[in-house]
């Protein structure tokens, strides 16, 4: 194993101006320990990124001369990023996700060398314990450990570990770093740390600098960076009450006989050229064929306008049902988060697209359909029976079967097939997204052809059962075909002798014996209405099912008003789920302005008390007070106006940066949200950004390192200026001088706002008036 040199390295992100890193030369040793530091910002995930072949780069990195890349390197390299991801499944899957051969007694001695083997032995399933999606049930420190467990697992000869003790207490991370250097005794180590215990155990120090900013970080009132830039948003003009459209059952109603009439037009259409054609070759006077004649044009151009009136208004009504059913199901939602969700991000997404999408589809694709042909078969009936009682009874019975025969004849295929077709199309949407979420892992752990295996499965699954879903389809299709000829046939024998007798005129022979013919077109659709009504039935019971979850925190009846920013938890334990075992129980008091700092072991019950305060979670045992009054007796908006929350790994929105902190304060001005960046340190950031606060973050948009991101988050919450702060490893991601800096800001001046400061670190210690420790 040879060392390799960087040279050259540079990485710019699309819609940045400057590099996010940029390294002239270095080297890392085959063996030991490699340190990289450097202030938040200057590259360091990146460096990672770019040896693990994950990020493009500029330059070359080589070993012996020879240029290192690709899938037979990534194989040599064992990879922890800054914020580890998880397959679905259990602990053990997760593991072995790095070794699938490895035994169980490798998984715990792995667990042993990462001091998490004694929380797992406490879990009810152990090894097997099913982990949420990202680790939830878990912390966030016990899954950085979870995640370094599996780097153990791996024993290759390349390690790449960013910031592994981030999230971890002074113990552990004594025994993290102990793990570490037993790794670069075996296998070339590179870790990314802010931590001076992890730098002073390195054998080889990288040191990164920032890339030159043209300003610095000013806690002043900012100027915008564009002068034609509105600082304030126009709210959108409201629509005019004349184009608000008909919604629900009136709409649907109207756009029924509508198109009941386009289908009627497209029957008499049919037969109305049937008796012009067999009518004119008798050659009688043109004068007598006109009356027909306007029929057919008339008929032929009322068809396609009637079905276009009838899309038209029935999609826009079904569309708005489903905007408003899609905002139902949000508004269930939401009161789940984050401590009764317990569904995985694909699987959500299935509930809000495919299946409120299906609910919709009852509306227009299966009730819709049936009351047209119902309309239409009446009719239909009632037109053939006054020309001959006989024939009008014979396309009544066509009708009466072929219709509920196609219906029932599909839908009995359907049941067989959809509700295990909806729960595979929820899987397979869980599975495509989490490939995606964690495809770095599985690039690095060379598991993307197995995750493909098993995506592979569960859509050839799909296959089957859509197979024979269709089949029965197709039945009822066929039905509603062989009853026509056979309709046809019956008309054309009871209407012969008619005929033959004098009674029945030949140009209405035709017009008869074509109505099976021509209503057929409208019979057929009943077939797809009753194969979908299957789906629609299964996709409504998983949306009620959803609906029907208890929250963990129900919005009360208000009986009281906070009458002042006071915080006072007294014995308060809880629980993520129910049944499991309580916290231990926590006291907190908190005077408004106050400043109180909340350390402890990894998993000891410090977010779970950030969960308390916001009313994520309500106390089981004991009270937790606001203002003097039981979070439980206040609105849940007022709770969560004076409380702002900053959790320890805060989501940025695919949009601008300008909007994903105004989030925060929608009123905003653009002045006020750079001020908030400005005093959560990141103008120098700010100003490298080519369109500034307008530049797009997010997926797919410019990426922001770890430290940004919490004071994206920290933006927020100061541009908010609520009352009460709870602040949830904010330090973890930063460099001591930027942690300090922002402690400063957020501890120090005036005491216009409590603050509760969640750390593992020291940074802000000495600025708070106490100092409350879980662990103990």
């Amino acid at each position: 194993m040879q060392p390799f040199e960087l040279t050259g390295i540079e990485v710019t992100y699309p819609g940045r101006a400057v590099p996010a890193l940029a390294v002239a030369h270095a080297r890392i040793p085959a063996t030991g320990v490699t340190a990289v530091s450097g202030p938040s910002g200057c590259g360091k995930s990146t460096l990672l990124g770019a040896v693990a072949g994950l990020v493009p780069t500029a330059g070359t990195i080589t070993a012996a001369g020879e240029p290192i890349g690709g899938r037979a390197w990534q194989a040599e390299v064992a990879w922890l990023p800054q914020q580890p991801h998880f397959v679905e499944g259990t602990i053990a899957d997760n593991l072995r996700l790095a070794r699938p051969d490895a035994s169980e007694a490798e998984l715990w001695r792995a667990l042993r060398e990462v001091a998490l083997e004694v929380r797992v032995e406490t879990l009810p399933q152990g090894l097997d314990t099913p982990l949420g999606e990202d680790g939830v049930s878990l912390s966030a420190g016990e899954r950085a450990r979870l995640a370094l467990a599996r780097v153990v697992l791996a024993d290759r000869p390349w390690v790449l570990l960013d910031e592994p003790t981030a999230h971890l207490d002074d113990l552990t991370e004594r025994i993290i770093v102990e793990t570490v250097i037993a790794l670069g005794r075996r296998s070339a180590v590179v870790v990314v740390a802010h931590k001076a215990a992890m730098i002073a155990a390195a054998d080889h120090l990288i040191e990164l600098v920032a890339p030159d900013r043209d300003r610095a970080d000013l806690p002043v009132v900012a100027t915008p960076r564009n002068e034609d830039r509105p600082i304030t948003r126009a709210a959108p003009p409201p629509l005019p009450d004349a184009i608000e459209p008909p919604t629900g059952s009136r709409g649907l109603a109207v756009s029924t006989v509508v198109g009941a009439l386009a289908s009627a037009s497209g029957v008499a259409l049919t037969a109305t050229a049937g008796w012009l054609i067999v009518q004119a070759s008798t050659r009688p006077a043109v004068l007598t064929l006109l009356v027909a004649i306007v029929g057919v044009r008339t008929f032929g151009l009322a068809r396609p306008v009637l079905r276009y009136v009838e899309r038209l208004r029935s999609h826009d009504t079904a569309l708005r049902l489903l905007a408003r059913r899609r905002v139902e199901v949000y508004d269930a939602l939401v009161p789940l988060v984050p401590a009764r969700l317990g569904r995985r991000r694909g699987d959500l997404l299935s509930a809000v697209v495919d299946d409120v999408d299906a609910v919709v589809d009852r509306e227009l694709r299966v009730r819709m359909p049936v009351r047209q042909l119902a309309l239409v078969a009446l009719l239909t009936v009632l037109v053939a029976a006054s020309i001959h009682p006989l024939a009008g009874l014979v396309v009544a019975g066509f009708l009466a079967l072929a219709g509920p025969g196609a219906y029932f004849l599909a839908r009995h295929g359907a049941q067989r097939a959809e509700h295990t077709l909806v729960e595979l199309r929820a899987r397979l949407s869980a599975q495509v997204v989490e490939a995606f979420q964690v495809g770095d892992e599985l690039r690095m752990w060379q598991a993307v052809d197995r995750t493909a295996d098993r995506i592979a499965a569960v859509s050839a699954r799909m296959g089957r059962s859509s197979v024979a879903e269709t089949t029965w389809l197709a039945a009822g299709r066929a039905l509603v075909l062989g009853l026509t000829g056979v309709a046809v046939a019956g008309v054309a024998t009871i209407t012969s002798a008619a005929v033959a007798d004098g009674a029945l005129s030949g140009p209405m022979m035709a017009l008869l014996v074509l109505l099976p013919l021509a209503v057929a077109e409208v019979v057929a659709p009943v077939a797809d209405a009753g194969a979908l009504s299957v789906r629609c039935r299964a996709a409504e019971s998983r949306l009620h099912r959803l609906a029907r979850t208890a929250p963990a925190v129900r919005e009360t009846v208000a009986t009281a008003a906070a009458g002042s920013a006071e915080v006072d938890v007294r014995h308060a334990r809880t629980s993520w789920e129910r049944g499991a075992p309580l916290t231990p129980p926590v006291d907190l008091r908190l005077q408004p302005g106050g400043r109180v700092a909340v350390v402890g072991a990894s998993g000891s019950g410090k977010s779970t008390l950030a969960a308390l305060l916001v009313r994520f979670l309500d106390p089981v045992e004991g009270s937790v007070r606001l203002g003097g009054q039981r979070l439980h007796d206040l609105p849940l908006d007022d709770v969560r106006r004076l409380t702002g929350l900053v959790d320890d790994h805060p989501h940025v929105f695919s949009t601008t940066l300008v909007e994903n902190v105004r989030l925060a304060r929608p009123t905003a001005t653009d002045v006020e949200v750079e001020v908030a960046l400005r005093r959560a340190r990141l103008g120098r950031w700010l100003d490298s950004l080519p369109d500034g606060l307008h530049t797009w973050l997010g997926d797919g948009h410019a990426a922001v390192s770890g430290g940004e991101r919490a004071r994206i988050g920290i933006a927020r919450s100061l541009l908010a200026d609520q009352p009460v702060l709870v602040l949830d490893e904010p330090a973890a991601h930063l460099d001591h001088a930027t942690a300090t800096e922002l402690a400063g800001e957020v501890l120090g001046g005036t005491r216009d706002r409590s603050v509760v400061w969640i750390t593992h670190g020291t940074a802000g210690l000495d600025l708070v008036d106490d100092v409350l420790d879980l662990t103990s």
